[in-house]
Order: structure tokens, then sequence, then C-alpha cells
């Protein structure tokens, strides 16, 4: 039986076909490599005509025997590292967002749509808004994303900034229902006025 991990318990299973296969690829490879080869002959010899056997230590202060197993699990350890953060990586660029409800918010100001994800096992709310149109604010000046009942906002989604009316997308955990709200709204906080000015809103 291999000791070698499964490719499906490495990856999960939610990337697309292409990349599967294309990493699925490159994790045979790595099985069919096996460990690094024993020490070369012709390195068994130390510089000082010590043998690589001896029990003289290097400078790292392991036995020489052993500083090539140490070396394949650097290895291993960078290997490792590289996919982990390519997966991360590819994980927080996906456009997967697996949601229950799409709500759009539209007008001259701008054109927003809010995708509500699944409540999870906590009890928490994943929302994805992608936005365009809006102006990048000047210094101290945000947009928020709120939640309202009869018209009026009652509680904070997030709040974020753009630099310009080119698309923006970025996701907020909620820790509530939405389903207690009846409607969504983007609002523009003014700093110097103190005061939030509505942009855009829908009926939920």
């Amino acid at each position: 039986m291999s000791d070698a991990p499964e490719f499906r318990d490495l990856i999960g299973g939610d990337l697309p076909p292409a990349e599967r296969e294309r990493l699925e690829r490159v994790h045979e490879m790595l099985i069919a490599a096996g460990p690094p080869p024993e020490l070369p002959p012709e390195l068994e010899e130390a510089p000082d005509g010590r043998a690589a056997g001896t029990s003289e230590r290097e400078p790292t202060g392991l036995p020489r025997r052993r500083v090539g197993a140490a070396l394949a699990l650097a290895a291993a350890i960078a290997l490792i590292a590289f996919v982990g953060g390519y997966l991360a990586g590819y994980n927080r660029t996906s456009n997967n967002f697996a949601s229950v409800r799409t709500v759009a918010l539209t007008n001259a100001q701008a054109q927003a749509v809010v995708r509500f994800g699944p409540r999870d096992a906590n009890g928490n709310t994943p929302m994805l808004l992608k936005v365009e149109g809006l102006r990048k604010l000047p210094p101290r000046d945000y947009y928020t994303l709120y939640m309202t009942k009869d018209g009026k906002p009652v509680v904070v989604c997030g709040s974020f900034n753009v630099r310009g009316p080119l698309s923006t997308t970025l996701r907020f955990p909620v820790a509530y229902d939405p389903a207690n709200f009846d409607g969504l709204e983007i609002a523009r906080w003014d700093h110097n006025d103190r005061e939030a000015v509505p942009v855009v809103s829908a009926h939920l």
C-alpha cells in the first residue's frame, strides 16, 4: 500500500476541470519520482578524508548521514508550502461563490449586485458584493453597505472604498439572518457633515 496522499484529499473538489487536471499531472509526477536518490559513491568520501558514514558532525550539528534526510525534508516542506500557497491564492481570487439569492441595486449613480451564500454552522451569512460606477471619495469618507427595514438602515454589512467607477468585488460575512430585513442600501459616509448619504438601494 502506498503512503502517498490521495490527490482529492490535497485539493478538495471545487477546482475547475482544467486546473484540476493540471495539478493532478504534477501530483502524479511527484509520486512517480519517489524519494531522493541515495548519496552518490563519489560523495561518500568527505573532502578531509573521513568517510561520509563516520560519526563526525557537520557544522550544522547533524551527523553527516542525516544531512541528506534533512535536505529531503526541507524540499518536501518547501513543496507543501508552494502548493498550499497556490491553492490559497486560487481560492481567494476564484469567482466561485455558492449563492442562494441575488439582489441587484441599480440607479443612475451606481450598479451593484449582492449575492447571499448559505448560512454556515455558526450562523454567519457570506455576502459577495460587486459594484461599479461609484466615484473615489475624499479622505476619511467611505461607502457602507446596510441592511434596511422599512426603508431605514438597520445594520451594517461592511464598509469599503473604491479607486473609481471600475468594477470592485468584496466579501462580507454577517452574523445575522438576511430574512429579518427587507432591503439593502449603499450609502456614502460624509465625514465633514457626519452623515450617511444614500447612493443606491433595493428591496430584498
